[in-house]
């Protein structure tokens, strides 16, 4: 059984992080959370809630083996029933992913024809995304646009920030994406797209 230094090393590792961004983003010592990740020091409560909140997790999700089996599925007609508030405005998200995965997240994501308020803005992370229905406009920074048809996959590396659209006026683009876990995936404005649940 691990001990809880070693669970908030592989958390750490599993969300793509450096010591030094811990202990900036979660308001700790490096030195501290080197201690803890060795066992070498204890942590108070307000202290693990600080790098569970900075982790983006619960705290139980800390306690639980990383290791341990799980299975989360998803049924073709729960693909193919998807629908939100605003499809046909705004990229819209229904998560394909338990919550409790601390390595990536997977999104059946639809982007609406045309508008545009209708992108999405990658940082921070890796993407793999699959084209299911549609045609995919890429811009990667200082790079002409690459265009990415149905059937058709991407696995993009973004820091500086990528931007998905929708290339075709007339339909949507409908596409299945993984993130890894430090991923951003953000409007233009910087804000974080709402995220529904299958049905």
């Amino acid at each position: 059984m691990s001990t809880l230094g070693q669970k908030l090393r592989e958390l750490r590792h599993h969300k793509g992080f450096k010591l030094n961004e811990v202990a900036e983003g979660a308001d700790l010592s490096i030195s501290f959370i080197s201690l803890i990740e060795r066992d070498k020091a204890s942590i108070s409560v307000e202290n693990l809630l600080k790098l569970a909140n900075y982790y983006d997790v619960r705290l139980y999700q800390i306690f639980q083996d990383i290791e341990e089996e799980d299975a989360h599925i998803v049924q073709e007609d729960q693909l193919n029933s998807a629908s939100g508030p605003h499809m046909d405005t705004k990229p819209t998200f229904f998560s394909l992913s338990s919550e409790d995965n601390l390595s990536f997240k997977s999104f059946l994501t639809f982007i609406p024809p045309g508008a545009q308020n209708a992108e999405i803005k990658l940082q921070k992370g890796e993407t793999f995304i699959y084209v299911k229905e549609g045609e995919l406009e890429v811009h990667l920074p200082n790079q002409k646009p690459l265009i990415i048809g149905e059937g058709g996959t991407a696995h993009l590396t973004s820091y500086k920030g990528t931007v998905l659209k929708n290339s075709n006026k007339d339909i949507p683009v409908k596409l299945l994406m993984i993130v890894s876990a430090t991923t951003q995936v953000v409007d233009l404005m910087g804000d974080a797209f709402h995220i529904y649940e299958l049905a």
